[in-house]
């Protein structure tokens, strides 16, 4: 599945450990906390949002380098597109990749600027994190599947229209 005209790029960490693996040892009291915003314990997530579809694309990778993300991009954005990010800097060479790139700078207190923003795709992460949160849990060797799953629970559920959701309402209320 390939995107194309004006597509929103964003990444989330989420949580990833050794579910379903045996542990050489067993686990430390407190989870070995670190202080800050620590990516230790996290794996990236890619979100993909063409303009115009309800439909996000989630992409578990190794690591947010500037290559991942010339992979992702070349793989999965048709060329000639325009690409909206952030300004992190794993984004930095986008348009030399034969995209139109405009990028948000979130730190100097910018979120959209015209059309230029990702808000699509930063709402994406959400449904994201939420379908990951009900697994408890998820495993890193896994967590292409867990994308893949999440991609299609946001086709099929989140994003469905509100007159199906009130006749889901209806049927609920006779059952019961």
């Amino acid at each position: 599945m390939k995107l194309r005209g004006e597509v929103e790029v964003d990444e989330a960490y989420a949580p990833v450990g050794c579910k379903g693996e045996e542990r050489a040892r067993p686990r430390r009291r407190g989870g070995g906390r670190r202080r800050g915003r620590s990516a230790a314990q996290k794996k990236p997530f890619f979100v993909l949002v063409e303009r115009g579809s309800r439909h996000p694309l989630f992409l578990a990778e190794r690591d947010v380098s500037s290559k991942t993300v010339a992979k992702v991009l070349l793989g999965r954005v048709e060329r000639g597109s325009v690409v909206y990010t952030d300004e992190f800097r794993g984004y930095g060479h986008v348009g030399r990749l034969g995209y139109a790139h405009f990028s948000v700078r979130h730190s100097g207190g910018v979120f959209a600027v015209g059309p230029v923003h990702v808000n699509g795709a930063e709402s994406r992460n959400w449904h994201l994190r939420a379908f990951l949160f009900f697994k408890r849990g998820i495993s890193a060797k896994l967590a292409g599947f867990y994308a893949a799953a999440a991609s299609a629970f946001v086709r099929l559920y989140a994003e469905a229209s509100l007159a199906a959701c009130h006749w889901i309402v209806e049927v609920t209320r006779h059952v019961a």
